[in-house]
């Protein structure tokens, strides 16, 4: 065996992926008197059986598997392994990703806990907040991830595992628990900046039963199984030919340009969101086609949209991301000046570039410094910041707005008769930008806040709570998009969410996280969701159109809890919204401790003014919307696809209400039921009758549900 020599072992099914893979392998530092070898496995049928041909092929002492779609982002990543290796001869395997506890049914696609890695899932990079760092050099664990795995030793795999195991999947965890059983360490290091990128390509949920099934019997001293085998694997089964069929579908409407319907069906996925990895690129690849269309400067559509076969298409379309990723990691590639020239040309759209860097990257900033350099006019934006008692962080909140790289701004603040130091804080800022307005009595966030709008004088109007903070290019990025899309009400950013020392803490609030980080869906779509669900967008992270705004009226003064939910429905009935899929707003969310410093806070009195204030503001939406708006918002959704005249939109607006658990759909039904003429239309045109109305009503609503819990 060869103590000098490293060999990277690749299985590969993707010429594309693989050489993207080697094009990072070649950057490495080689330590002084080693080498390295290169071992490419094609037409394994699984991974057991091809990394033990490429583990037989090679004599040298150090190994490291790693699939296809894994790029060392580490130029020392051989140093640091090394190290490892030659300081501790107990270690046998060290992965980048680890989990310290192996699920008893063997279902480790969730277990790992351990490590970093981006990676990106089809639909934006993993939270990175799910791993726990190592607290030392490195971290002993149960298994790691297969991503990418060195050894120092040839345990391997023993032969019979070829038959067991003849897919794609756990041959990290019997790689992990061999090395374990002859005595070995298997460990995860410490990564001060993360050392590998990976793009997901592949997961068949209906396989992985199989082998999960397999792991039990072939290692029943690590795990067993309390389950009914035969149902998991059909009801898996299902869902795999389900998922088969969509994206067969899905690639048939794309190689024959049906994009319209292609539109409609990538909208539902983004409900949902499959696991299948085409499926989710091409849901992103008709969000782009969607944004090109609404673009002022994009003249043709992104080149993958002309070519005819979806290997093509996905091929171009990932060659984007691939060189992104290098101006992201400012690493020399010559395909650099060509993306500048398909940009030049119109063969690459803005948006497209946009969008794939968003949900690919960290940090996007070196891809605007190196692609978008033109100068952009900078039209007025108004930032309104209304203050009460922000002492502890206006300051902050202040200097966040005042730095941006977008200078062209007024900074009204308003300050709703604070009675700490918040106005002597805001007095000493001297930046001719802000205007202030100090109350001398406190009433509540719609008055401030209107009191805000009625001053602005910008083209678009952006908010900001006085404890929240912007990344410095929120400002830019917005103001960017909503010129060039000019059908377009408000555009939203991603948040994190920062507790009361600045820490990141959206772990703690993830589900509100997740809620904030929504992504694009049409005006219908997002209606009808925020109705049945509530609301998805953050006031910080917003910037308005503000001609919009004038239209749709500011906020209304009786509402406390819902005044945002309200205004945003307000702005879609007028064109639809964009989420900038980037991080550039951070909301704060004080700790328990802290609580009651929060503008957010939600306590049981809040919770019942929430539910009364939903249903308020649903109902009235839809009293006060047009009939044609009505129309051609919520067609979808009509009972009677039909309905045209007054009486039959009334009719689809109580259904609606209904459907939404609204208690103010039963005042529709009762005064359209004194109604003659309209005891004929839902008898005809619904098969509605009173009957019908009594054994409806007999259902429980919101109100009645929430006031079940009370009592």
């Amino acid at each position: 065996m060869d103590g000098n020599q490293i060999a990277f072992i690749i299985c590969t099914n993707n010429t594309q992926y693989y050489n993207e893979c080697i094009r990072y392998i070649s950057e490495l530092e080689v330590p002084e008197q080693f080498t390295t070898d290169i071992i490419c496995i094609q037409e394994a049928d699984s991974m057991v059986q091809g990394y033990r041909a490429g583990m037989q092929a090679s004599d040298a002492k150090y190994k490291i598997y790693l699939r296809q779609d894994v790029f060392i982002l580490n130029p020392k990543f051989l140093h640091e392994l090394l190290q490892l290796f030659q300081q501790d001869e107990s270690i046998g395997l060290i992965g980048m990703v680890g989990c310290s506890k192996l699920p008893e049914n063997a279902d480790c696609m969730d277990c790992w806990d351990i490590g970093s890695m981006e990676v990106f899932d089809g639909r934006a990079l993993e939270e990175d907040f799910k791993f726990k760092q190592p607290s030392q050099e490195y971290e002993t664990v149960m298994a790691v991830q297969g991503t990418i795995m060195a050894t120092q030793y040839d345990v391997g795999w023993q032969e019979d595992l070829e038959e067991v195991l003849d897919g794609w999947d756990f041959y990290d965890i019997a790689l992990s628990l061999n090395m374990l059983k002859n005595g070995y360490k298997v460990v995860v290091p410490h990564q001060k900046k993360t050392w590998c990128y990976r793009i997901k390509t592949w997961e068949n949920l209906k396989e992985y039963t199989e082998h999960r099934f397999r792991m039990i019997q072939t290692y029943p001293e690590f795990f067993k199984c309390e389950e009914n085998q035969e149902e998991t694997l059909q009801k898996f089964t299902e869902q795999e030919a389900q998922i088969c069929d969509v994206r067969n579908n899905m690639i048939h409407l794309m190689e024959n340009g049906v994009y319209p319907v292609m539109e409609e069906l990538a909208e539902e996925i983004r409900m949902i969101w499959p696991t299948d990895m085409q499926i989710r690129e091409m849901t992103n690849m008709m969000e782009i086609y969607g944004l090109e269309e609404a673009s002022n400067i994009c003249v043709n559509h992104s080149e993958w949209f002309r070519f005819h076969t979806w290997s093509q298409m996905y091929e171009s379309y990932q060659w984007i991301r691939f060189v992104l990723i290098r101006i992201a990691l400012q690493k020399e590639d010559d395909r650099i000046d060509e993306l500048k020239n398909k940009l030049h040309m119109g063969q690459i759209s803005k948006d497209a570039v946009i969008k794939i860097s968003n949900i690919s990257l960290r940090n996007t900033m070196p891809v605007y410094d190196c692609l978008f350099q033109e100068k952009m006019e900078e039209p007025l934006v108004s930032v309104i910041t209304a203050v009460y008692n922000g002492e502890d962080t206006i300051g902050q909140t202040l200097d966040s707005i005042l730095n941006q790289t977008y200078k062209n701004i007024e900074l009204i603040i308003v300050d709703d008769a604070s009675t700490d130091r918040s106005r002597e804080i805001i007095s000493a800022y001297k930046d001719e930008r802000i205007k202030t307005v100090f109350l001398e009595k406190n009433n509540n966030v719609c008055n401030a806040g209107n009191i805000g709008f009625e001053h602005t004088k910008g083209k678009y109007v952006a908010l900001i709570g006085h404890d929240d903070v912007w990344e410095k290019e929120k400002l830019h990025r917005q103001v960017a998009f909503l010129e060039e899309h000019s059908s377009y009400s408000a555009c939203f950013t991603w948040i994190n969410i920062i507790d009361e020392n600045d820490n990141i803490s959206s772990q703690d609030h993830f589900l509100l996280y997740l809620r904030l980080c929504a992504d694009n869906l049409s005006q219908s779509k997002w209606i009808n969701r925020m109705m049945l669900s509530s609301n998805f967008m953050c006031a910080p992270s917003v910037c308005i159109r503000k001609e919009t705004l004038e239209k749709v009226g500011y906020y209304r003064y009786g509402l406390l809890q819902l005044q945002d939910f309200d205004l945003w429905l307000r702005l879609l009935t007028e064109g639809p919204v964009y989420f900038l899929q980037d991080r550039l707003t951070n909301y704060r969310q004080f700790s328990e401790k802290s609580a009651n410093q929060n503008l957010s806070t939600i306590n049981p009195g809040q919770q019942n003014r929430t539910c009364h204030e939903e249903q308020w503001v649903e109902y009235s939406y839809l009293e006060t919307i047009g009939d044609q708006k009505f129309i051609s918002l919520f067609h979808k959704y009509f009972k009677n696809p039909n309905a045209l005249s007054k009486k039959e939109i009334l009719c689809e607006k109580a259904f609606l209400l209904w459907k939404w658990e609204n208690c103010f759909a039963v005042k529709l039904f009762i005064e359209m039921l004194e109604d003659e003429e309209m005891r004929d239309i839902l008898k005809e045109k619904y098969q509605f009758e009173l009957n019908d109305f009594y054994n409806m009503n007999r259902k429980p609503l919101l109100f009645d549900l929430s006031h079940k819990d009370k009592s």
